[in-house]
């Protein structure tokens, strides 16, 4: 007969736990007191979260795993609570039984005060509307001394009984306050479907002798993982770029997780490890299908609905940064805990210096990976045809060891608040750049484009179309020259039969080779094509000083044929 071991799985010592994007894998360390023969060990109450066939179990001691299995197993919402959540429900149950209570006590004292006022009533009635029997009433000074009395004692005792009601009143309203909080902490911290099953790991054990067994049981559950986020400081001064690189966890699965060793890993699975299967490219003649008049009326009106433009509305995020300096009364700054950084084939994965505690129902749990400080180039950037505005930006290179993964950001410019922004994945020796806002200093002025149509050619004619367009970059700024790229569209041809040329500037093709090498170069004057096909111009500007840049392209075709400019992203 075998010898059956009962564990509830959250009070097993949880020896780590990897944070994924999307999920946890967690590792406790389960000890057994193991008989001699077969021993099953029932690990109950997993998260409803778990994954399923995630569970994996590895031992030490005089044992032999013989089998692991997964089970649902019915059970009472007493046996699947956590200490927590039933700590919630006795304190929900007590503060509703003082509610009930509260609320028996205000209306006794409602039917208090409604049975005074209409014993006074009836007493005033007798008085002035005095029955046959009893004759009529003799106004007299008892009389008036009596009623006199009977009112004191009625604003008196009416006074006193409408000040504990609405003194119940507020203890009434006080005990819903509560009582909401608890039921809204208890929605948080409670699993849909907890009080049905029990999610039960049945481990059998076959051993020689008596002794102590360790299992070491791992497993996956949803509902849980982790984000990057930055704070990026610029100092034009110096000039310096400090990234302080964060990991906001989270956590849903059910399961409160305290003092453990964490690992924040880059990895997705979600991603999945299947690579996608090509099938077979066919090539047919083009027949078009002849669709109804009715279909086209259909379908017009769809679009029409969809194009109709619909509100929405904006919320405005302003954030504000006050730092208070007394000369003579520096006080250095806190250390930042460092984590251990390790590279494995296909993720990264950061290790927590110190314990943690991540209970369920926390939304943005937030720890420190690192620090990194570089050295930026700030440049000035504009997209004129689209915004005749110049950016500044602060363009580095990651030289330190840690990947940045795509996350949002908060910048700030010289200790001001600047804007929230968005990381891209940036690897280690990657340059990279963000937008510090504009700078009124720098004008640019975009000018109407001047287009030329010519048409040439003996045997085969053709058309040729001229678009000069002019740039006026002006830095106002008496005592610092500038740098400032200037990117705009060139025109890609699509079709052997149209050709294209740039005039002006003189730029190189784009070269893959040396735009990878370029990367990681520091931004320089010089004009380039982008890996897009448009134009990068970079000039340097002097204090007080303009410049016109013009660029010149030139479309030649067949004559006969339009070209159509489309912008595709």
């Amino acid at each position: 007969m075998a010898t059956i071991h009962e564990f509830d799985i959250r009070d097993q010592k949880i020896s780590n736990i990897t944070i994924l994007s999307d999920r946890a894998e967690v590792k406790r360390l389960v000890p057994i007191p193991a008989k001699a023969g077969i021993n099953e060990v029932q690990l109950k109450n997993f998260s409803t979260c778990l994954q399923r066939d995630s569970v994996r179990v590895n031992g030490r001691g005089k044992a032999t795993i013989c089998d692991v299995a997964e089970k649902e197993i019915p059970a009472m919402r007493a046996d699947t609570d956590t200490p927590k959540i039933a700590e919630l429900r006795k304190e929900l149950e007590k503060y509703d039984g003082i509610k009930k209570k509260q609320e028996d006590q205000r209306d006794i004292l409602k039917k208090r005060i409604e049975g005074l006022d209409r014993t006074i009533g009836e007493i005033g009635k007798g008085v002035m509307n005095p029955s046959k029997e009893s004759g009529s009433v003799v106004i007299n000074e008892d009389l008036l001394d009596g009623l006199q009395k009977l009112f004191i004692f009625h604003e008196t005792e009416a006074e006193s009984l409408k000040m504990k009601l609405r003194e119940k009143e507020q203890e009434i309203e006080k005990s819903k306050d509560i009582i909401n909080k608890l039921s809204d902490e208890l929605n948080v911290n409670i699993n849909i479907g907890l009080s049905s099953h029990s999610h039960t790991v049945v481990i059998a054990l076959e051993t020689m002798e008596d002794g102590d067994v360790e299992l070491d049981v791992t497993y996956q559950v949803f509902q849980t993982g982790w984000q990057p986020s930055y704070d990026i400081r610029v100092d034009t001064e110096t000039p310096s770029m400090t990234i302080t690189y964060y990991g906001k966890l989270y956590n849903h699965c059910g399961e409160d997780w305290n003092e453990f060793s964490a690992v924040l890993s880059t990895a997705q699975p979600s991603l999945g490890g299947h690579i996608p299967e090509l099938g077979t490219l066919d090539a047919h003649f083009y027949r078009p299908v002849q669709v109804p008049r009715a279909m086209h009326m259909k379908k017009a009106m769809l679009m029409s609905r969809r194009s109709a433009p619909m509100a929405r509305g904006l919320v405005d995020q302003a954030e504000e940064e006050a730092e208070i300096e007394e000369e003579g009364m520096a006080i250095p700054a806190m250390a930042v805990p460092q984590m251990e950084v390790t590279q494995n084939a296909l993720s990264t994965e950061f290790k927590i210096s110190r314990k943690s505690n991540l209970a369920n129902g926390t939304e943005d749990h937030k720890v420190t990976i690192g620090t990194v400080v570089l050295t930026p180039s700030l440049v000035h950037e504009s997209v004129p045809s689209k915004n005749a505005a110049a950016f500044l930006t602060a363009s580095a290179v990651n030289t330190s060891l840690l990947p940045f993964l795509a996350g949002e950001t908060s910048i700030f410019l010289d200790n001001a608040f600047v804007a929230k922004s968005h990381m891209k994945n940036v690897s280690p020796g990657e340059r990279f750049t963000c937008s510090l806002g504009v700078d009124t200093a720098i004008r640019v002025e975009y000018k109407a484009a001047k287009k030329f149509h010519e048409e040439g050619g003996y045997i085969t004619k053709h058309s040729a179309h001229v678009t000069e367009q002019t740039i006026t970059a002006k830095n106002t700024r008496s005592e610092q020259p500038v740098l400032l790229t200037i990117k705009h569209h060139v025109p890609r041809s699509t079709d052997e039969k149209i050709r294209v040329k740039l005039a002006s500037p003189v730029a190189a093709p784009y070269d893959p080779a040396a735009q990878v090498e370029n990367d990681a170069i520091e931004p320089k004057p010089g004009v380039r094509i982008n890996k897009d096909h448009n134009l990068e111009w970079t000039v340097k500007l002097e204090p007080t000083s303009s410049k016109d840049l013009v660029i010149k392209w030139i479309v030649e075709h067949a004559k006969g044929q339009n070209i159509v400019l489309r912008e595709t992203f």
